[in-house]
């Protein structure tokens, strides 16, 4: 392939490689994507911030011939499909250059970052507070109390994290709280003595208020609802359910012990058209306050009274189910070459920053 004439060129950016591997990341996913960037007529290959060179960067493109990846100069691309998956790398001094010099040339950058819990809370506020938690963020053991005052229990979640680490479940009863981590195992503690104890979450944690949810066969579950932006505005694209591995689990995770649910079964419980409006407008929202976002996902539980938004994550992981995943690479593709388009009215529409 001769790659002067491939338009568009994606780089996907991702961490270094360890343990043996070239790059960190899920090798099939882009080995997806460079296939059908191939099909559309353009280049997408690999890359990690160590690859950058002044002229060229040396990327990764999967050799199908040779079943294995093969190194090679590429040139600057004309969007970049950011899949690091380190906070730290990301405040690294060289990312945070390199995204600079990117977006100063007007190469579409997404997504350039993880989001704090604390502030999407603060964004969707102003146009979806009726589908918010409750929350607040916590600063000491007083805004615990305080917060507790007003509802038996809550999630004290961590402000930089996904895939439900760090979470724990405190629920208030008459003379203690009952503190339950991930892992399940639970703590009591004396309301009198509970500002002594060395918690993690009395820094950098967000404190949500416990919903009630809908369940399934006994067991709680909820939407994973991943959103891209089209040619016109920011759409589903598709929608996973994931059901907790029993009802003391804290988390509907797979890695947690959660299943996966065909979206089927719980399909009549939620109206499509309201779930459409709450991604189109939690996306313009983001967009303008963090600038151009080409994807993310939305946790969201099931109520008597409508669909609870608990998070928003920058950077879905792959989804398990199979036409959840190819239409999202579909969708990509579209989402690459609108945005290589130096007039594309998405840029101008949601600019980058």
């Amino acid at each position: 392939m001769s790659l002067p004439r491939c338009w568009p060129i994606v780089g996907i950016l991702t961490g270094e490689g360890g343990k043996g591997k070239i790059f960190h990341g899920d090798g099939t996913y882009f080995k997806n994507l460079q296939r059908k960037m191939k099909a559309a007529g353009g280049f997408c290959y690999v890359f990690t911030l160590n690859g950058v060179k002044e002229k060229y960067i040396e990327g990764f493109a999967f050799s199908r011939k040779k079943q294995q990846w093969a190194k090679m100069a590429c040139p600057y691309p004309n969007v970049i499909y950011n899949r690091i998956a380190s906070r730290d790398a990301e405040s690294s001094e060289c990312f945070l250059l390199f995204k600079k010099e990117m977006i100063s040339a007007q190469i579409p950058f997404f997504n350039s970052f993880f989001f704090n819990k604390w502030d999407v809370h603060q964004i969707l506020s102003k146009s979806l507070l009726s589908y918010l938690p409750p929350a607040e963020k916590v600063h000491s053991a007083e805004d615990i109390h305080s917060f507790l005052s007003a509802c038996s229990g809550a999630y004290l979640k961590p402000l930089q994290s996904s895939q439900g680490q760090g979470i724990y479940r405190i629920r208030s009863e008459e003379h203690h709280y009952e503190v339950t981590s991930i892992d399940g195992s639970s703590e009591l503690c004396d309301k009198t003595f509970f500002a002594e104890k060395k918690y993690p979450f009395y820094e950098g944690y967000l404190i949500q208020e416990e919903i009630a949810s809908d369940t399934f066969q006994n067991k709680k579950y909820d939407l994973r609802v991943l959103t891209l932006l089209g040619k016109d505005d920011y759409h589903i694209c598709g929608i996973g359910v994931r059901s907790a591995a029993n009802r003391q689990t804290l988390t509907t995770h797979v890695p947690n012990g959660g299943s996966i649910l065909p979206f089927e079964s719980v399909s009549d419980r939620v109206s499509m058209e309201e779930l459409e409006m709450i991604v189109r407008t939690a996306g313009r929202e983001l967009a303008s306050h963090y600038g151009q976002i080409g994807e993310f996902s939305m946790d969201i539980g099931v109520t008597e009274t409508g669909p609870v938004i608990y998070e928003v994550n920058s950077k879905p992981m792959p989804f398990d189910e199979p036409h959840i995943q190819t239409h999202r690479i579909n969708k990509l593709a579209d989402l690459f070459m609108f945005l290589s388009a130096g007039t594309s009215s998405l840029r101008s529409r949601f600019p980058l920053r």
